[in-house]
């Protein structure tokens, strides 16, 4: 099962092109994320938030056209975007595609990447990633993770999470490493390629955020 969760961050972030590709999804729209939905013509099954950001009329939408709305108080620990995760694994899904997690206030943009990875480290039978308009981001962690050819992304960077990340080997991509360290604030992973066979990394420690890129 994959998952589709649309925030309310920018609507100019939100990976528009997605919303009119997938099929045979479950859509769930985390506060004001529902009224991006349902202008592209998609009904949420669920909407989750305390829908603060919506105008009375906007709200008045959402009750009528969501069959299931969970509706929080504003004075809460989560934020709407985790509250739409946590409702998403409940369905036991293979993945969950997080839209309009990206742009607008940075301190929403961090703590968006803190629940991603989180809740990944938490849940790692489920893909998780942040998907906008020009990127994909995921969380790796200590294994022999694949790295699949997209020709929509041709670019990927990795960066440490929290620390350095050792024993770092890339096979299969335009410039490979064995063994190496990713120093914290380092910028030498940055915008590496693909092949079209595709590849893997592995590392020993810590975690890795990956960002696939548009050209």
């Amino acid at each position: 099962m994959h998952v589709v969760i649309c925030a309310g961050g920018p609507k100019e972030e939100v990976a528009s092109d997605l919303l009119f590709s997938l099929q045979d999804v479950t859509w769930i729209g985390a506060d004001h994320g529902t009224i991006y939905l349902l202008e592209n013509g998609i009904t949420p099954q669920l909407a989750v938030g305390d829908f603060d950001s919506l105008t009375p009329s906007e709200w008045a939408l959402v009750q009528e056209k969501v069959a299931k709305i969970e509706k929080h108080l504003p004075e809460k620990d989560e934020t709407d975007t985790e509250l739409a995760i946590r409702q998403a694994l409940l369905l036991l899904p293979d993945k969950i595609t997080i839209l309009g997690a990206t742009g607008g206030r940075l301190d929403h943009y961090e703590a968006n990447l803190h629940i991603m990875y989180r809740l990944q480290k938490e849940h790692p039978q489920c893909e998780l990633n942040i998907v906008n308009q020009k990127n994909e981001i995921r969380f790796l962690f200590p294994r022999l993770n694949e790295l699949v050819y997209d020709e929509k992304y041709p670019y990927v960077s990795f960066f440490p999470f929290g620390m350095s990340v050792t024993g770092v080997t890339l096979r299969g991509v335009a410039y490979e490493t064995t063994n190496e360290t990713i120093e914290l604030g380092s910028t030498r992973f940055t915008s590496n390629e693909i092949c079209r066979e595709g590849g893997t990394i592995s590392f020993d420690s810590s975690a890795v955020m990956m960002i696939r890129s548009v050209d």
